[in-house]
């Protein structure tokens, strides 16, 4: 059984208008347990809406989204917001970090949302994921005061605290170089290696090229 399902959706932006948009053209797709996938295309193309469909963030106007063999309930919303705090971990593209915030805030903030571990678990979370990720230094810096790289290992941190199954990532390397953004790609690689499953969209072909499946996306439609 797949965990992850999208059958027939359909999304559409400013719907019966002149300059309506069709974003996601009857998109089917099926995604196994601890895969790695990236979406890739060109801007515009569909990819962070269909990202955003997997993540319970957008619900389709046709069509139907499966996560972990359950239809998603469009119309309730505190369901959705559970499933995403629970079993959904993201990376934003502008990282979504507070910068006058310090590191540990900044990791801590996902915990409030979910009741999946107590706050005695907090402090150990936050200290081991960001051990693992290599800035178990950095917790009391504020944000601003990092360099690029550190801040998306924050943002990597804040999307791994709630030990999600799901990870996803929009254009997580688009603000860095390319020695960072390998390094950022690894990092998801080793995570999926433990038993997550992965999706990222991306721009850049160059690396996703050992991912488990590649969807190009091109005006809604997957083409391959």
């Amino acid at each position: 059984m797949p965990e992850i399902e999208l059958i027939n959706v359909v999304r559409r932006y400013n719907a019966n208008k002149s300059n309506e948009v069709l974003a996601l053209d009857h998109v089917n797709l099926a995604l196994e347990k601890g895969t790695s996938t990236a979406i890739v295309g060109v801007s515009g193309c569909g990819k962070t809406t269909m990202l955003n469909m997997i993540g319970c963030v957008d619900v389709p106007d046709e069509g139907e989204v499966k996560l972990f063999g359950e239809t998603v309930d469009p119309k309730n919303d505190t369901a959705r917001a559970k499933l995403r705090g629970d079993r959904i971990g993201f990376v934003l593209q502008q990282l979504g970090l507070l910068p006058n915030d310090s590191v540990y805030d900044n990791i801590r903030l996902p915990l409030f949302y979910s009741g999946k571990f107590h706050r005695s678990e907090w402090k150990k979370r936050i200290g081991d994921i960001t051990e693992e990720l290599g800035i178990g230094n950095l917790l009391k810096k504020k944000v601003k005061e990092l360099s690029g790289g550190q801040k998306q290992r924050v943002a990597i941190a804040r999307a791994l605290v709630n030990d999600p199954d799901i990870i996803l990532a929009d254009e997580p390397t688009s603000s860095l170089d390319k020695g960072h953004a390998d390094e950022v790609m690894s990092i998801l690689r080793e995570f999926n290696k433990s038993g997550k499953t992965v999706v990222v969209v991306t721009h850049d072909t160059r690396i996703v090229h050992d991912y488990d499946n590649i969807i190009r996306l091109d005006d809604g439609r997957i083409v391959s």
